[in-house]
Order: structure tokens, then C-alpha cells, then sequence
């Protein structure tokens, strides 16, 4: 067979980030502050677990719809309601 050379890159021996240099972009505070907020916030939210659970349709559809009038996410308006619930 004839050897020909091959059309293109290989791929595997392209690794344009190695060698990647990211000065030309500023340090800003406010990325900073961000980084911190992120991480504060992904601490926080370290004690939480998934867990699943069966409900009536009804319920579950009666959920979402107060969820929603309140401009709240389905799971954190369920969490309130059983934090409520244990309270009591």
C-alpha cells in the first residue's frame, strides 16, 4: 500500500489548552465576589439529600400550582411545607 499523508489534524495530539496562556482577560472584583458567593451558596446546600416519596396527583398538581403563584421552585416549596409541618 502507498502511504499518503493525511488530510487534517490528528485530533488526539491537538491539545490547544496546554499551552493556552489567559492574560489578556482583567481580574475583576466582582468575579471574586462571585466565587465567593458560590461557594457560600454550594455550602449551604451540602446538607441536602434527594429522597422520593408518593403522593396523590391531586396533591402533587395542587403543590405546583402554589408553587408557582408564589414565584417558587417545586422542591424548596415542598420543604417549606414539611418544615412547617414538623413545627407544629
Amino acid at each position: 500500500m502507498d502511504k499518503k499523508s493525511a488530510m487534517g489534524h490528528n485530533p488526539l495530539e491537538y491539545r490547544p489548552l496546554a499551552e493556552a496562556k489567559f492574560d489578556f482577560i482583567p481580574h475583576t472584583e466582582s468575579g471574586s465576589d462571585a466565587e465567593k458567593e458560590k461557594t457560600e451558596k454550594e455550602t449551604n446546600e451540602s446538607n441536602k439529600k434527594v429522597v422520593s416519596y408518593y403522593l396523590e396527583e391531586d396533591l402533587i398538581n395542587e403543590i405546583r400550582k402554589k408553587a408557582k403563584e408564589k414565584e417558587d421552585s417545586y422542591s424548596h416549596f415542598v420543604g417549606e411545607i414539611l418544615k412547617k409541618a414538623i413545627d407544629k
